[in-house]
């Protein structure tokens, strides 16, 4: 018969063979998964942000519920709600990732050495998971460069870097300046929406000729030649013959009057799922979308970078932050 100590010593080396046996076999892509779901909201974001299938990403998520066995996620919920211990597993993935990127930030014997600033100039709104993830690897690799990030518009941005402005930018260009490099760096899908007090919100099975003559709300940059000029080319090459009832140049006051029924618009995908505004608005057809809209990295051709700059370029290019 066990002792109580024999017993408390075999329960306990039991539970620490069944933790190795798990941590032997748990495999960090299926973490991955849970972080991307987590972030993006939905499975489907999910495996556009992988660049994996719908069926992919669930059958990952269902094979790391089975190894924990554990219900990670609350299925019928938008966003996707996780369980409690889809929550602490969701902070292990992303203490795991943080140290993954700890370990490429070492790369390069004096990376930590190189210090100053460096002035970025930003478009609003720019959502992109892997930019961030961008932001988290350069933070760990140069703990020692300052950040000088400032938001304006892509117009005004375009022409502070053509009067050889000492900075990087990042937003939207229709036609690309010729005094300036560039680089792509991720592009946003612009979808149609309406708010929770449109008419069209509870209506059972749109179609997309039933959108042919709502009235709309537009962008003051989608005029033919600007940077969401590919959203009017869109509606007159489908023959969308609504009235544009209010104009903004502004993302947050286009969500506003789509909300309050102002009419249909055109917004980022990306965006709406980051902000968790899926249940207040609805994604209408075309269920591909409206337009592809750019984001590009932005420097002058004849201006001397600093080492800085040139080594923040050279970073976020090679690290690829595209969809």
């Amino acid at each position: 018969m066990l002792s109580c100590y024999q017993y408390i010593y075999n329960t306990s080396a039991e539970t620490t063979m069944l933790q190795q046996k798990l941590a032997d076999s748990l495999n960090w892509t299926l973490l991955h998964v849970l972080i991307a779901i987590y972030e993006e909201g939905s499975i489907s974001a999910a495996a556009n942000r992988l660049n994996i299938t719908q069926s992919a990403v669930s059958q990952n998520l269902k094979k790391l519920e089975e190894q924990l066995e554990s219900q990670l996620l609350i299925r019928n919920t938008k966003p996707l709600e996780l369980t409690p211990i889809g929550h602490y597993c969701l902070q292990v993935a992303q203490t795991i990732f943080t140290e993954i990127t700890s370990i490429e930030a070492m790369k390069g014997s004096n990376s930590h050495l190189l210090e100053g600033e460096i002035k970025l100039l930003v478009a609003s709104r720019l959502h992109n998971p892997k930019y961030n993830d961008f932001l988290v690897y350069f933070k760990k690799k140069y703990p020692n460069i300052t950040l000088d990030l400032t938001v304006k518009s892509s117009m005004d941005i375009l022409n502070n870097l053509k009067q050889k402005t000492p900075a990087v930018g990042i937003c939207l260009a229709r036609h690309i300046p010729e005094n300036l490099n560039q680089q792509l760096l991720f592009t946003q899908r612009y979808y149609l929406y309406c708010g929770y007090h449109h008419p069209l919100f509870s209506v059972p099975n749109l179609s997309f000729d039933s959108l042919l003559k709502e009235d709309f709300i537009a962008f003051s940059s989608e005029d033919i030649g600007d940077v969401l000029s590919p959203i009017t080319v869109f509606k007159e090459s489908h023959n969308v013959t609504g009235r544009i009832s209010a104009y903004t140049n502004n993302l947050d006051e286009a969500v506003r009057l789509i909300y309050t029924g102002y009419g249909i618009g055109a917004l980022p995908d990306q965006f709406i799922a980051a902000t968790h505004l899926e249940s207040k608005l609805r994604r209408l057809p075309p269920s591909e979308g409206i337009a592809d809209i750019p984001i590009r990295l932005f420097w002058h051709k004849h201006r001397a970078l600093s080492p800085i700059e040139a080594r923040f370029i050279e970073e976020i290019i090679e690290f690829d932050i595209s969809f």
